[in-house]
């Protein structure tokens, strides 16, 4: 009996051969090589022309939310999108971009654990980009697979330790872990890279009061209002009412006439205490927030701004009273899901 061709051993050996068929060996023993390696992070290469690889850029995250993929579950096209999402990685299984996009996508409208399965490809296929390391480790802390998300941005800080970013995103999954002090940790740690980051250092200073340093999260309260004031520019809630109403002043008066109409809203007169506090305007401000704290005494927006009114009027003793009262009643609105934590 004649023997199959497809056992000969000649035709084996020129397949082998084949230009094509040593590529495809060669790529499927280096993505087996790195995909099932302990995850490890490089530092980025310095170019000799000064410019980065794409894949090491932030460009890159950028560049995966504008492919169709993205854009068809944008638009609420969610069946489409994870059609299109698996079609590009499938047509394209060893291109870093593809499985950003497709794995974006299918995490956030499909199978999370098939989208959290591709970006991990990705990042293994881009071992020195930090960018898609913190697309799959922000992917994991949304998925609420926190201590997956916690190494990734730990292994991201082993190259990066002075990157705010990963710093950031520690503190607000150990803040769902009600771990204040880890949350301080990491965000005095993501200050020292970036100071002027107000809510950074508002959030700092609530942690280290819910951990038992009231005063010193109380300081870093009033610094970062200081830098609010001073610094960084109105809030938002106040920069709004300022480019709704053109001037300060403007503002002042409207909210007047809607405290006017509605004397005993208490939040009425908290939007009008901020504007006053931030014109400077302090007695009336405190005069506001004490009648707004007796009609809504549970609302730490209302003990919050009384606290820094009452230090900047020099009473520091009440103003720490107050800046606790806010904290701990936060504390019990998250308790009881009347706010995100």
């Amino acid at each position: 009996m004649a023997k199959s061709d497809g056992f000969q051993l000649g035709g084996v050996g020129e397949v082998i051969a084949s230009p094509q068929a040593i590529f495809a060996i060669a790529a499927c023993l280096f993505f087996s090589f790195t995909i099932y390696q302990p995850n490890k992070l490089l530092p980025e290469l310095d170019q000799a022309n000064g410019k980065k690889s794409f894949v090491d850029t932030e460009a890159i995250l950028q560049e995966a939310a504008s492919l169709e993929p993205a854009k068809l579950a944008a638009e609420g096209k969610v069946d489409l999108a994870i059609t299109k999402a698996h079609q590009m990685a499938n047509a394209k299984p060893l291109d870093v971009l593809s499985n950003v996009c497709a794995g974006n996508v299918i995490a956030q409208v499909g199978d999370k654990d098939q989208g959290v399965r591709l970006l991990k490809k990705a990042a293994a296929l881009a071992p020195r980009s930090r960018w898609v390391r913190i697309n799959l480790a922000d992917t994991l802390a949304a998925s609420k697979r926190y201590t997956e998300a916690i190494d990734q941005y730990k292994l991201i800080l082993q190259v990066y330790p002075h990157w705010a970013r990963p710093h950031l995103s520690l503190a607000n999954i150990y803040w769902q872990q009600d771990d204040e002090k880890k949350v301080a940790e990491e965000l005095g740690l993501a200050l020292e890279s970036d100071s002027g980051n107000t809510d950074a250092r508002k959030m700092r200073g609530f942690a280290l009061a819910r951990a038992g340093q009231s005063k010193k999260g109380f300081d870093e309260f009033m610094i970062a209002e200081a830098q609010e004031h001073t610094v960084s520019g109105p809030p938002a809630d106040i920069k709004h009412q300022i480019e709704n109403w053109k001037t300060p002043e403007r503002a002042i008066y409207e909210l007047h006439h809607q405290l006017d109409q509605n004397p005993d809203d208490p939040m009425n007169k908290l939007r009008l205490a901020r504007l006053l506090i931030y014109t400077n305007e302090l007695a009336e401000a405190k005069q506001l927030l004490l009648e707004a704290r007796r009609a809504a005494p549970t609302n730490y927006e209302i003990h919050r701004n009384l606290a820094y009114v009452l230090q900047k009027l020099g009473d520091s003793n009440l103003a720490l009273h107050e800046f606790i009262q806010s904290v701990k009643q936060q504390e019990m609105a998250e308790k009881r899901g009347l706010t995100d934590k």
